[in-house]
């Protein structure tokens, strides 16, 4: 990771930031041994190039594309309000079913997204797996579930973190991060645990309300922009908040090892009997 250096705001890069960011450091994938010592043991993020060898060419990742290969497929999204996951008290973010080629058009439209595309790899034919490949990182661990994304620009994944490791492999388009360390979790203000969101923050780190969140000022924030096809390893435990610049298209795989997929299945159950976000695995 570099020195922190003032953030600066330019035609579609997002809003400016009202506080200096450091950047995510940005390697040519390393072999799974030196990725391990390097990132995932010291829980270290970074933003990997060349991982997507082998896989289908960005360039091919268009939602045009998508439409017309998987336009029939009925994938999970969450509802929208204003290019940010709806917040429903009591169940949290709001999923439900679309077609994807529905999804297209209403994305090409003028009017703003009503709806973000996360959905599982199942909800997609077969083939889909002729596209991609699991990244070596996490082939073979007991933990592992993924997801294909699609938004249109200005779409916002508010500030959470997650139980496992996430790699995020992004394919089209651009979208800004922002992480922040599990150590300054009290000062991103987490919300409480029976909460609709119990894994998202009260705090928008894109403007941020001082007078109510205070011990936010000075915590060290990690920002970092992806392009097509580099990856952004995401650690257990660490916040992060993400832009869509561009409309988008990318892929992120969930993974960890025995204690992390007894924790993911407590969760999961927490959260259906808690009634909380409700059909996002489809």
């Amino acid at each position: 990771m570099v020195a922190a250096t003032s953030a600066t705001a330019s035609r579609g890069a997002g809003p400016e930031l009202p506080f200096p960011i450091g950047q995510i450091e940005r390697v040519t994938a390393p072999s799974v041994d030196e990725f391990a010592r390097r990132h995932l043991r010291p829980r270290r993020p970074v933003i990997l190039t060349g991982l997507t060898e082998g896989w289908l060419p960005a360039t091919e990742w268009t939602h045009a594309r998508m439409a017309e290969r998987y336009g029939d497929a009925r994938v999970v999204a969450a509802r929208l309000r204003d290019g940010a996951l709806m917040d429903d008290p009591a169940g949290g973010a709001l999923f439900h079913h679309v077609r994807l080629r529905e999804f297209v058009d209403a994305v090409a439209g003028p009017d703003p997204a009503r709806d973000y595309v996360m959905a599982p790899t199942w909800n997609f034919p077969e083939t889909l797996q002729d596209e991609y490949r699991l990244p070596t990182y996490c082939a073979g661990a007991k933990h592992l579930r993924a997801k294909v994304w699609l938004g249109k620009a200005g779409t916002v994944t508010p500030m959470h973190r997650d139980v496992p490791h996430n790699l995020h492999v992004h394919l089209t388009g651009r979208k800004r991060w922002l992480l922040i360390a599990p150590r300054h979790s009290a000062r991103v203000y987490p919300r409480g645990l029976f909460s609709g969101m119990p894994n998202f923050a009260e705090l928008d780190p894109e403007s941020p309300d001082w007078a109510r969140h205070p011990r936010f000022r000075g915590v060290p924030v990690l920002g970092g922009t992806l392009d097509a096809g580099e990856t952004l390893f995401i650690p257990h435990g660490w916040w992060h908040h993400a832009r869509s610049l561009d409309d988008v298209v990318s892929m992120n795989f969930w993974w960890g090892g025995p204690l992390v997929r007894l924790v993911a299945m407590a969760s999961s159950a927490f959260k259906r009997a808690s009634g909380i976000r409700r059909d996002e695995w489809g």
